[in-house]
């Protein structure tokens, strides 16, 4: 499968469930973060990035959906397939919820948490680079809501299935199912602004295009962004840091350019709701 058709995958999906069940309340926004010194698996872990994105999150009747894409610059220490100037990647992902307490009912909660869900999350992307990634992830899954006063903090445990592309040894591959540990959150704090952020934990997913054995990978990025012009203008602007280690499973310790498995970047951020 092309990644073009990968990534419609994703917009189809986002429409069929926002079009099945008439939504109850929807956001959009866009964003725009820069991160200077992230990494790339054999290339370097100080490539800046300039980054694009669109944000969709909706909830109905049954539960709800999150869609986002990316479209990422590199700057020259990353080179595009041609040598030039940097890379230009897309990413994104839809994920679907489908919350227990809306469809029995319930809502005393199950113990710990407010609510659990079933989830399904699909990802995929594309790259202009010599290895010509074109990752395409299946995750399915629970998450349980944590009791917050205000805003949400989610954890999940999911199965995490990969296929990719290795345009250096030219050929596809298929990872084996993993594990995958997710948490996010979005904070509201004092009335000036929001602490926001994600968590990824994925399991080594067996051996990679170039035979060598994955690790586990480990993804976090944490945010606070504040208001500006108070919270109704839409328009939000702040820090944040991402660490990554052992990116797309790489082992840090056997790349053959040091350290370009794991970074840690600082990060500017500004984001409109529409």
């Amino acid at each position: 499968m092309k990644t073009i058709p990968k990534i419609s995958l994703l917009l189809c999906a986002l429409l069929a469930g926002t079009s099945a069940i008439a939504a109850n309340w929807s956001s959009d926004s866009l964003g725009y973060r820069y991160a200077p010194s992230q990494s790339e698996p054999g290339v370097s872990d100080k490539v800046s990035k300039n980054i694009l994105s669109f944000t969709h999150v909706s909830g109905d009747a049954t539960g709800g959906n999150f869609f986002t894409i990316d479209l990422l610059k590199s700057d020259n220490s990353d080179p595009n397939n041609g040598g030039g100037a940097g890379a230009q990647e897309w990413y994104g992902f839809y994920q679907r919820s489908f919350s227990l307490s809306a469809m029995t009912g319930n809502k005393t909660g199950y113990g710990f948490a407010k609510d659990l869900s079933l989830t399904a999350r699909f990802d995929a992307g594309t790259k202009n680079t010599t290895f010509a990634p074109s990752p395409f992830k299946v995750q399915l899954g629970v998450s349980a809501a944590m009791p917050v006063s205000a805003g949400f903090w989610d954890i999940g445990l999911a199965v995490y299935k990969e296929s990719n592309n290795n345009g250096i040894v030219g050929k596809a591959v298929s990872f084996d199912a993993a594990p995958a540990l997710n948490t996010a959150w979005a904070i509201p704090v004092g009335g000036v602004g929001a602490f926001t952020g994600f968590a990824s934990i994925v399991g080594p997913k067996g051996k990679d295009g170039f035979g060598e054995q994955t690790k586990t990978e480990t993804l976090i990025r944490a945010n606070f962004l504040f208001d500006i012009g108070g919270a109704k203008s839409g328009l939000s602007a702040g820090v944040g840091v991402e660490y990554w280690d052992n990116k797309f499973g790489c082992d840090n310790s056997k790349s053959f350019v040091r350290n370009s498995c794991t970074a840690t970047t600082p990060l500017l951020l500004v984001e409109y709701t529409l």
